[in-house]
């Protein structure tokens, strides 16, 4: 099994390689971030045929992206260059190759979901670029892999390896540098599903040995909470008593006030299930950080 895995240097990139090598699948990484033959930009048509043209992937996990939702509103340019450009070249690419593609969509593609918990049939409307982007990428990949694709939308992940300033990361750095009050963007009212990288892992696992139809499917929980909520729960599991948290009180450019899936039945790829509860994950994040 030949797997090409875009965006391999980042967060999500990172775990899925080392989880699909765990497996013993032959993956073969490409990044912006990357070295030698493998620093590879996907808007760069030539040079990403020349990835597929050594690595002759069975499937494309493609994971590239301009992720940051407000840098996206700030450089619109390189947001859509990147985020529809890229994904345009990875789709014609895997057509071209006859490689399956599982593509990282986002919970930002619902925008301010009217139903909640919120299935994959909802109406999409994003509020802001990212969102927007990335349900362009949606259409980009059903035109081109109509019978040969599978998207996540993957709602609010955490774990090991992210570098990146999410909400628990960063929380747990800020508490262990010990900032005190700690700083925190938004105003705390703000509600998550969190999942656990390890069920995101297993998810993309699936995706390239199950041999299910093509299809759309939700990354999350099913549960929520508030980020304020989360900062205490945080602080308890790091041992950190009477803390306090300092927000900003004020929204963040582009943010969306609740984000909770709904992963009953056809909203969830077949067999998959979330198997890490919040406070397991946290805990797990806390070990990889003080380690």
């Amino acid at each position: 099994m030949r797997v090409l895995v875009t965006g391999s240097a980042g967060f999500i990139g990172t775990n899925v390689v080392h989880y699909l090598k765990s497996k013993e699948v032959n993956v073969y990484g490409i990044d912006i971030l990357e070295e030698g033959s493998n620093k590879v930009d996907i808007k760069d048509y030539s040079a990403l045929k020349e990835a597929f043209e050594r690595s002759k992937p069975e499937f494309v996990i493609h994971l590239a992206a301009n992720a940051y939702p407000q840098k996206c509103e700030v450089d619109c340019d390189a947001c859509f260059a990147t985020n529809v450009n890229g994904t345009y070249n990875v789709a014609k690419l895997a057509k071209e190759y006859g490689s399956k593609i599982i593509f990282a969509s986002t919970a930002a593609v619902y925008g301010k979901a009217e139903v909640m918990p919120t299935p994959v049939k909802s109406k999409t409307k994003p509020i802001n670029l990212y969102g927007l982007t990335k349900l362009i990428d949606e259409s980009i990949v059903k035109y081109y892999a109509p019978e040969n694709h599978t998207i996540f939308r993957i709602f609010n992940v955490y774990g090991e390896y992210c570098d990146r300033s999410y909400v628990i990361p960063d929380t747990i750095r800020k508490l262990m540098l010990e900032e005190r009050p700690v700083p925190m963007m938004g105003t705390g009212s703000e509600e998550r599903d969190f999942i656990y990288i390890g069920d995101v892992n297993n998810a993309f696992y699936m995706a390239i040995t199950s041999g299910s139809r093509s299809g759309t499917y939700n990354l999350g929980t099913g549960s929520v909470i508030s980020i304020k909520d989360l900062s205490k729960k945080v602080s308890e599991l790091l041992g950190i008593k009477d803390v306090t948290f300092s927000f900003q009180g004020k929204p963040r450019i582009g943010d969306i006030n609740k984000l909770l899936a709904d992963v009953s039945g056809e909203n969830s790829f077949p067999g998959w299930k979330p198997k890490i509860g919040l406070d397991e994950g946290i805990s797990k994040t806390i070990d990889y950080f003080t380690k």
